[in-house]
């Protein structure tokens, strides 16, 4: 009977063994597996700060062709006024003239 139970707890310390080595192996599986998504992640981390980049650039671009449509906008609000102001000052001439012409 002793006999008998001996070679089971041999069994079991053979098996539990076994098991340990199987975890031990699939621990290091999963490890490798972690560095492998990590490092997945950080080249999609890496595109993603490139497009941010990248899209950093055209807003700053887009911003800058706004402000130059305002200023295109002003000088040519300015120019509309100059000439207006000019043409008014040549009729109020030509109307003196013709004023000084008929007198």
């Amino acid at each position: 009977m002793e006999e008998k139970i001996m070679n089971l707890l041999t069994e079991m310390n053979q098996e539990m063994k076994g098991f340990k080595k199987e975890f031990i192996s699939f621990k290091g599986e999963m490890i490798s597996f972690k560095k492998e998504v990590d490092q997945r992640f950080d080249g999609v981390d890496r595109r993603l700060d490139s497009v941010d980049r990248h899209l950093e650039k055209m807003d700053a671009k887009l911003d800058g062709i706004g402000y130059q449509f305002e200023q295109t906008d002003a000088l040519r609000s300015e120019d509309v006024d100059f000439v207006t102001a000019k043409v008014n000052k040549l009729e109020k001439e030509v109307f003196i003239l013709k004023s000084k012409n008929k007198a």
